[in-house]
């Protein structure tokens, strides 16, 4: 892939050099003709000033009585003055000769600075082009920052990691990959030694996770929440029930609740939805459901006994949710919010008497919503000794950012909430070495 890249930004380039090569040469032929012309009109002969011409001789006479002097553009001057009562002709001085060639040159030179600004708008347009094509090409040296993980964060429609990156890179000589392919999948990317300098994760990271990392000589870093994000249910069109308490949601993930007559709806089956190796799903196994996939080597991604229909991406578990009578999915919010308005039914949680809220219509005051359904996003810095020094400090550089006022107004951009102002009863959880200090405070990175 980056042999191809290499090729890609030579050819580039090459052909901008080529454009340029050829305005600078037809901008010299111009010159060259412009020299040229000028010399030949300088060294045109010139006719003696006394002696006039076979034409002056032999032209119609001006007369003193002749009215029309101008009607003969072509013998501008006079050359004879005839009286009637004069045998005598006095022969008129012939006039200054008009000067053809320094108009000619002057046309020309007109010519040539119209077509030398054009040519010189050109080449700065090429220029331009080549500064940008260098650039690129430059940029292809530069050291790669891989951040992997969470889909969440990185991917899915929600373009915050990309903004993320083209600031970054801006502001560092730095490539930056995004890979937005799951919390689960990015650790097991770390675990096999892929390249990941930034995993991001959007539910905390589990002893076993951790453990799996120690074990493949990967270390932790740095490790900080950098936001938070809502969670929400969805189900098709056509189901009519107005919420649902937490305590029956709870139930329906276990499997103990499946139709939804149970719950105050329509009779008929609840079909749950999930993305296997989510960090969403695992959020909502883990707060919601009360279990823990304590197994990262098997396939069981949910509990024992339950029938969930397994979707690969959000889109697509969209699209079969609003295509399947009695379906139930959750995702985040800042996802839902990129999609269109008229196909999402949300079904409000709630934990008592509550009002429901309606996450995608309302101002969410985060300290209302369910604390199970409101997680920190996390990003970890990782370190081996197959990560070269100068990457792990670009990976520190890009947290702090992240974690800056530049990197929070893209995080609320994105309809995410901005880590400065923690809610209630919301924990962050880091793994060991990260904890509060006797101050309360908690260190970002290793010293």
């Amino acid at each position: 892939m980056f042999r191809g890249q290499f090729i890609d930004h030579i050819m580039a380039l090459r052909k901008v050099l080529d454009r340029a090569l050829k305005r600078l040469r037809h901008m010299m032929k111009m010159i060259l003709v412009l020299a040229l012309g000028g010399q030949a009109m300088s060294n045109r002969p010139q006719r003696p000033a006394g002696r006039p011409s076979e034409q002056q001789r032999t032209s119609r006479p001006l007369t003193e009585e002749d009215p029309f002097p101008d009607l003969f553009p072509d013998n501008p001057s006079a050359q004879t003055t005839q009286r009637p009562q004069s045998k005598r002709q006095r022969t008129a001085p012939p006039p200054k000769q008009r000067e053809r060639g320094g108009s000619r040159l002057g046309i020309g030179l007109f010519v040539f600075i119209g077509t030398l600004l054009g040519t010189l708008t050109g080449i700065a347009a090429d220029a331009g082009g080549a500064a940008d094509t260098i650039e690129r090409f430059r940029s292809f040296f530069y050291p790669e920052l891989c951040v992997a993980g969470s889909n969440t964060i990185l991917g899915e429609g929600i373009e915050m990691a990309a903004d993320w990156k083209r600031q970054f890179e801006s502001e560092n000589n730095v490539r930056v990959r995004i890979d937005g392919v799951g919390s689960v999948r990015g650790v097991e990317r770390a675990v096999r030694g892929e390249c990941v300098h930034v995993l991001a994760m959007s539910e905390p990271m589990t002893i076993e996770q951790y453990n799996a990392l120690r074990g493949a000589n990967v270390e932790i870093d740095c490790a900080a929440e950098v936001g938070y994000d809502i969670v929400a249910f969805v189900t098709d069109i056509g189901n009519r029930l107005p919420a649902l308490l937490e305590r029956n949601l709870r139930s329906i993930l276990r499997g103990q609740i499946t139709d939804w007559r149970t719950v105050g709806g329509a009779p008929g089956p609840i079909r749950l939805l999930a993305r296997p190796g989510s960090g969403t799903t695992e959020v909502v196994l883990r707060n919601v459901a009360g279990w823990l996939d304590d197994n990262l080597d098997d396939d069981q991604y949910f509990p024992p006994g339950t029938d969930y229909i397994p979707c690969r991406s959000n889109d697509a578990c969209l699209d079969t949710t609003l295509a399947t009578p009695g379906s139930l999915y959750w995702v985040s919010t800042a996802w839902m919010r990129t999609q269109p308005e008229q196909f999402l039914r949300v079904m409000p949680i709630l934990r008592g008497d509550e009002r429901p809220i309606n996450p995608l219509t309302e101002q969410v005051n985060l300290n209302e919503y369910p604390s199970s359904l409101v997680r920190p996003l996390y990003l970890y810095v990782l370190n081996s000794a197959a990560i070269p020094e100068e990457n792990r400090a670009l990976a520190r550089e890009f947290l702090f950012f992240v974690r800056s006022v530049r990197g929070q107004m893209i995080v609320e951009k994105h309809y995410f909430y901005a880590f400065f102002n923690s809610p209630q009863g919301v924990r962050v959880e880091l793994p060991p070495g990260f904890e509060p200090d006797e101050t309360g405070l908690r260190p970002v990175c290793r010293a």
